[in-house]
């Protein structure tokens, strides 16, 4: 799995203003890639901070000056995983697409990466809330809710610009379709509905795009 090697500099570590030297970022990566890889073997958070060291190949004296407690680490992967899920959005998303393209390219990176994790229902559940019960403040601009909800908003923002989207409450709708598209709502939806992938991706577009769909446009067509 690919690790943004910047993840966790601002969360679990203690070190929100400094520059990490060149061997500190490399050991943050490993660190994080060993617990990934720990975690999506097993159905549960029972990590203990000794097998992710052995895993990362680093001391424990390295493994707890980047991360004190095991607390730590966990949500300093949440924020990994949602950082990375918005760096892909900007690089795979044109600034000039339309607000519509826009929306079915955030569900289809967002599904990619879900996928690619492949973590299990239970696992994404506890790691999500666990994640939620840590953040001091679910406002915090590096909250990963509130990093997909923020570019979520943007793009209804400009399709309701563009005359394609109704007129729309911003925050709620981009809360809402956040809720449809996380990645707990994912995993929930595939192992109760039994849909492929591609199924629930299209039916979720679908849902999205006829409930935000300006009707006045369509009917003067």
């Amino acid at each position: 799995m690919a690790i943004d090697v910047t993840a966790g500099e601002r969360r679990g570590d203690g070190e929100a203003h400094r520059a990490p030297r060149s061997d500190a970022v490399r050991n943050r990566a490993r660190i994080l890639e060993a617990a990934w890889g720990l975690l999506s073997a097993r159905e549960d958070l029972d990590l203990s901070m000794e097998e992710v060291a052995r895993a990362a190949d680093v001391g424990k004296g390295t493994l707890y000056r980047h991360y004190p407690t095991k607390e730590g680490l966990l949500q300093a992967l949440v924020y990994d995983g949602a950082e990375r899920i918005i760096s892909t959005m900007q690089e795979r998303i044109p600034p000039e697409a339309d607000a519509l393209t826009k929306l079915r390219t955030v569900v289809a990176l967002c599904y990619d990466a879900y996928e690619t994790n492949r973590i299990s229902i239970d696992l994404l559940l506890r790691t999500w809330r666990h994640a939620e019960r840590c953040a001091s403040d679910r406002h915090d601009p590096d909250h990963p809710m509130t990093l997909t909800i923020a570019r979520v908003r943007s793009i209804l923002e400009q399709g309701v610009r563009e005359g394609v989207f109704r007129p729309l409450d911003l925050d709620y709708t981009a809360a809402v379709v956040f809720s449809l598209i996380s990645p707990v709502a994912f995993a929930k939806q595939r192992e109760r509905l039994g849909y492929s992938r591609a199924a629930l991706e299209e039916r979720v577009v679908d849902l999205m795009t006829h409930a935000l769909r300006n009707e006045s446009i369509i009917d003067s067509r």
